[in-house]
């Protein structure tokens, strides 16, 4: 397998089953993007513990693969539960 059929992987991989995703309760920041040029939709949701560090971090959204599975995976980095 080459790098590229890997990140096309990747791709596929996080389009289809992103981490991170879903809304939880008692979330303390909300972020919200839009891309009216394809109508890609992506809402954060943050929270922050007494010490300012990330406690939980997830996304909903709707749009094409790449923005989906870019948001997975740019998560999936930030973060605090175990990457796979």
């Amino acid at each position: 397998m080459d790098l590229k059929e890997l990140y096309q992987d990747i791709i596929l991989d996080h389009g289809k089953s992103p981490r991170n995703f879903g809304k939880f309760k008692g979330y303390s920041h909300k972020g919200k993007g839009y891309n009216p040029l394809c109508g890609d939709k992506v809402e954060v949701y943050l929270k922050l513990n007494d010490k300012q560090k990330v406690e939980d971090l997830k996304f909903e959204g709707s749009g094409c693969a790449i923005s989906i599975a870019s948001t997975s995976i740019c998560l999936l980095y930030t973060s605090p539960s175990p990457r796979d």
